[in-house]
């Protein structure tokens, strides 16, 4: 699965806000190009775009220098080179492979007690399934988003009051629709709209044929399955589409060129991630891996992220800084628990291996 951030340009985003009329008022002092990242400082290594200065500035001010940063395309590539011998301190996993990242034993726990904005971290979030395991927290999170449908309002006015996953399935629009070419943010759709109970385990055969119907008729009736979300946003702007599966910042982009969409909340639930930080387990800085994890949850950094990124804060402090105008372009409000509690959480795939396979005969058939 791509992670939002690989494709994601935050000049457009931040080109997007302003031509909505939504300009960022939060920023952080410049670190200036006087402070280098130097030997000696902890070394980040994930999804990209993490560079900012905003996002760390707090370490700076602490360590006097700037972190180190290496990315990956996905987590399944920073699996690989670290396996390989590469050793960062802090590595930025999603909460649906935290398992794997455990249980590959590159991790040792965070000791939350050095994180002086620990308690700050929303409730909710704290505890995600697989990363607190024998009291011991592997993981801290720091933002979150939304996998769901982004919708031209003026071509399916009847979904204004009726916001669903099954705008996919209409045959009204066949061929004007789209989906991500994924398990996790494309094929568990089909699994919701079936009503599985988790739509994340496909360990039975029972599961399997549950979806492969709803599964089918998707596929049928899509344009095309895509990971290149700049193509889906093209089509939405131009007629081709009239709904497809996005992140919660496309929206932002679109409505800043003054298109009709809508970013759905469906009543079945949209779909939630979380990405946070984990300090691996030869660390060669362990003490300054803490002070990074620390600087990302400062509440300058998350507000940032929300105003200029459009995701999510780990954080709660951080909703206070962001306008209600602001917060309510992106889809959030200064209430996030309540949004957290409406969605679906994302997680490791059952019989990811199976649900794959039926994936690829069901795309072959047509």
């Amino acid at each position: 699965m791509n992670h939002p951030r690989v494709a994601l340009n935050r000049r457009d985003v931040l080109a997007g806000l302003t031509a909505a009329g939504v300009v960022p008022t939060f920023h952080l002092a410049s670190t200036g190009r006087g402070v280098q990242a130097d030997e000696g400082q902890a070394t980040y290594f994930g999804w990209a775009g993490y560079d900012d200065e905003n996002l760390w500035q707090a370490y700076v001010e602490q360590e006097g220098a700037s972190p180190e940063f290496t990315f990956w395309g996905d987590e399944e590539e920073g699996i690989a080179k670290m396996r390989a011998g590469f050793t960062p301190d802090v590595v930025f996993p999603c909460n649906y492979s935290i398992k794997k990242w455990v249980d590959s034993g590159m991790l040792q726990p965070v000791d939350v007690s050095r994180l002086s904005n620990w308690d700050d971290i929303i409730p909710a979030l704290k505890d995600v399934p697989g990363s607190t395991i024998d009291g011991d927290h592997y993981w801290v999170p720091v933002d979150w988003g939304l996998t769901s449908i982004l919708y031209r309002t003026d071509l399916a006015p009847e979904y204004v009051d009726d916001e669903s996953w099954m705008i996919l399935w209409d045959p009204k629009y066949e061929s004007q629709v789209a989906a991500f070419d994924s398990l996790v943010d494309g094929v568990v759709i089909a699994g919701i709209v079936a009503g599985l109970d988790n739509p994340f385990d496909y360990s039975t055969q029972e599961a399997l044929d549950t979806i492969r119907p709803y599964l089918e008729d998707l596929t049928a009736n899509l344009r095309y399955y895509s990971n290149d979300y700049t193509s889906m946003e093209q089509g939405l702007a131009s007629g081709e589409l009239v709904a497809a599966t996005t992140w919660n910042e496309s929206v932002v982009r679109l409505k800043g060129e003054g298109l009709p969409v809508a970013f759905m909340n469906p009543k079945e639930g949209a779909m939630t991630w979380v990405c946070g930080l984990s300090v691996t387990k030869d660390s060669p800085y362990p003490d300054k891996a803490h002070a990074l994890i620390n600087a990302f949850l400062d509440p300058r950094s998350r507000a940032y992220e929300m105003e200029v990124f459009g995701y999510g804060a780990a954080t709660q402090s951080a909703f206070d800084l962001v306008s209600e105008d602001v917060l309510a372009s992106l889809g959030l409000s200064k209430n996030p628990q309540e949004i957290l509690a409406a969605g679906i959480y994302q997680q490791p795939i059952q019989g990811e291996s199976d649900l794959q396979s039926l994936f690829e005969e069901v795309k072959a058939g047509l």
